[in-house]
């Protein structure tokens, strides 16, 4: 019995960790409309319009530059930008971008 229990962890444990290794491998899906609305409501500030749009700027620098990053750095940045239940674009760029020391100041 040990030695199906063994076996069977030998098999599980790196399946596990094959699915986290490709999940970095994509870019996460953050509701950016839920985010900024709550964002705007709970700081009772600003307009939800700029923040969608710099959430969706920041969306679409990492598409860019995502595969240029490590799995570890994306896994260590997605669990940090995604605190709070907030899933912040912005946070995972800003996080990447210090993690690697890429910094970018032209949006474009």
């Amino acid at each position: 019995m040990r030695t199906f229990i063994f076996a069977l962890a030998a098999i599980v444990v790196p399946a596990v960790a094959i699915d986290r290794a490709m999940a970095a491998d994509e870019l996460p899906e953050f509701n950016i409309t839920r985010n900024c609305n709550e964002e705007i409501g709970t700081a009772g500030i600003g307009e939800v319009k700029p923040c969608n749009n710099d959430e969706i700027e920041a969306k679409n620098q990492l598409a860019k530059r995502w595969s240029s990053y490590s799995a570890s750095q994306k896994k260590d940045c997605v669990g940090e930008s995604s605190v709070g239940g907030e899933r912040s674009y912005v946070e995972l760029l800003t996080c990447l971008e210090m993690a690697t020391g890429q910094i970018t100041t032209d949006p474009n």
